[in-house]
């Protein structure tokens, strides 16, 4: 009987493949590193239970980190047990990725932050270390009390938001929306989104950080069943909300994510309209460093110069219960 052997030589076998993926995406991330305009430094910033969590899983699977059948269930980033236990995020988490877009590879480091409003101070401080954010909307409920906290939050930190409407299959599913009303319902979603912005900064959405659909800085899908849209993605795969409400009544939504994966959508919307280090460090730094602009410090951060003095930012100290 072999069995037990030949169980050990297929586990082995899969780690050395799990090994090997992870050994080529940390050679690939190594090398974008020093290449700052290939870098997108981003939050993930909701309401409780919009979707952070599982859109992030998403994310991780489209960069081969974990598998996309566990992708939108396995809460990768929740990895505290409270977390898991609770079903929410507590602690911010880090994750660094590689995202192709046009024949070029990009960096994409990841915070991806808690909902509850006991654990805003945890959004503040990400906040401050990112340039751009993606803002999960939950197309039912639309824009709730926490989502204008971490909104004002982002803003006032100089960090540039993009929309992700979560949820779209309850919309189509359980409420059983026509194709036709979707439209005046998720228009009224990005509407109440974009009067939070001009409210709270009202020069920097007239300088271009309104969100609109048809610029390609909003999408729209399922986070837990992996599919998502843009303008930009329908032109290519010609699949719009007519098409993704067939998918949606018919139960199809296993084969949608086949043609219109999540991760493309909102990775390449990332990559094209949140800004790299070095177009947001002129502004960024300025609202987290207040030292002297003119010195040799402040030129080289604003320039992200590989040259400069060292410098960097404390944004969290956690003491080691041992």
């Amino acid at each position: 009987y072999m069995g037990p052997s030949l169980d050990l030589i297929f586990i082995l076998n899969f780690a050395r493949r799990i090994m090997g993926k992870r050994k080529k995406i940390a050679e690939r991330v190594t090398t974008l590193m020093d290449k700052p305009e290939f870098i997108r430094n981003i939050g993930i910033v909701a309401h409780i239970d919009h979707g952070k969590t599982t859109l992030s899983d998403n994310l991780l699977g489209g960069a081969g980190m974990i598998s996309m059948e566990l992708a939108g269930k396995q809460l990768f980033m929740d990895f505290d047990p409270l977390e898991q236990a609770r079903g929410i995020t507590i602690d911010a988490a880090n994750v660094s990725m590689v995202h192709e877009i046009d024949g070029k590879e990009y960096l994409i480091n990841m915070i991806d932050t808690p909902g509850h409003v006991d654990f805003g101070g945890d959004v503040t401080r990400a906040m401050r270390a990112v340039d751009g954010a993606v803002v999960v909307v939950d197309a039912v409920e639309g824009a709730m009390p926490q989502t204008e906290t971490v909104l004002r939050q982002a803003l006032k930190e100089g960090v540039r938001p993009v929309l992700f409407v979560n949820k779209v299959d309850r919309m189509i599913n359980e409420l059983k929306v026509e194709p036709k009303d979707m439209a005046l319902r998720l228009g009224k979603v990005i509407d109440n989104v974009n009067k939070l912005i001009q409210g709270m900064d009202d020069a920097k959405y007239r300088a271009g950080w309104k969100l609109d659909a048809s610029k390609g800085n909003i999408a729209f899908g399922s986070a837990l069943y992996n599919w998502a849209i843009s303008v930009p993605q329908m032109k290519k795969t010609g699949i719009g909300f007519e098409q993704v409400v067939e998918y949606c009544r018919a139960g199809k939504m296993k084969e949608l994510a086949e043609k219109v994966p999540l991760y493309i959508a909102v990775n390449d919307m990332v990559v094209k309209f949140l800004p790299s280090p070095i177009e947001a460090q002129k502004e960024r730094v300025k609202v987290i460093w207040h030292g002297n602009w003119d010195s040799s410090v402040g030129r080289a951060m604003a320039t992200c110069d590989p040259k400069g003095p060292v410098a960097f930012m404390i944004n969290k100290i956690k003491v080691d219960p041992h």
